[in-house]
C-alpha cells in the first residue's frame, strides 16, 4: 500500500550537464537511471513508479555529484 495521497506522483529531476559519469544510479536502479555511451546519466523517464520509488531514492542519493533527486508532487 502506498502512503501517496490521491494525485500525488513521485519525480526525478536531474541537472544532467553536470553528471561526471560515475554510474552509481544506473547500478543501483537501471530501470529509471540509463548511461549513454560516454557514461553520463539519462532518464529512462521521469516518473517513478511506487515499486521503484526506495531504488530511485537510493540512486539518487548514492549520486557523488548531486544532480538526482525524487520528490514528490
Amino acid at each position: 500500500m502506498s502512503n501517496k495521497t490521491a494525485g500525488e506522483v513521485h519525480k526525478v529531476y536531474a541537472e544532467l550537464e553536470h553528471c561526471c559519469g560515475y554510474g552509481l544510479c544506473n547500478q543501483v536502479c537501471p530501470e529509471i537511471y540509463k548511461l549513454n555511451g560516454d557514461g553520463t546519466v539519462y532518464l529512462a523517464t521521469d516518473i517513478v513508479s511506487d515499486d521503484l520509488l526506495a531504488a530511485a531514492l537510493e540512486g539518487a542519493d548514492c549520486c557523488p555529484a548531486q544532480v538526482l533527486k525524487v520528490v514528490t508532487e
